[in-house]
């Protein structure tokens, strides 16, 4: 699940503004298509207060991590995310200036949840990575440096 933190946002903000701003990223982050993502229950959206007032709605710093890493999840996409958050989130706040980094996650790195394991299939990604550990897969191999088999299912736990 992503988990999508907004940084350095002006003091004074609301619990109404921040739920409009969190319906605002819920609905850019869902419509693209590719990411699979429904709704709301699909990812994280977290706000996390500044210690130090100077310089904040000056600079909006937005973080996509936990995206996991699949086929359809192409650099094309990630750079539409990126830009449809961001651009939503300066609709926002037209004077900041906003910036949105996006970090695919392979599950293999360390994931748990309480919920159901997760399955995935082995599959390629960005022509030649694997979707479960980000290893790379050499020409005409089926096994990725890590080990894992295009095809086979592998549940993360």
């Amino acid at each position: 699940m992503p988990v999508i933190k907004v940084w350095g946002l002006p003091s004074g903000q609301t619990e109404d503004d921040l739920r409009h701003l969190h319906r605002t990223i819920v609905t850019a982050v869902t419509s693209i298509d590719e990411l699979g993502l429904r709704d709301q229950n699909d990812m994280t959206c977290l706000f996390p207060p500044d210690l130090m007032l100077y310089g904040l709605g000056e600079e909006i710093i937005v973080e996509i991590d936990g995206l996991f890493a699949k086929p359809e999840r192409t650099l094309e996409v990630c750079h539409r995310l990126a830009a449809c958050v961001g651009s939503a989130i300066k609709n926002l706040y037209p004077k900041a200036k906003v910036e949105c980094f996006i970090t695919n996650f392979y599950p293999a790195q360390g994931f748990w949840t309480s919920a159901k394991p997760t399955v995935f299939i082995c599959q390629v990604f960005s022509g030649c990575r694997c979707n479960i550990c980000g290893g790379f897969f050499a020409d005409g191999d089926e096994v990725c440096a890590s080990g894992h088999q295009l095809g086979r299912q592998y549940a993360i736990k």
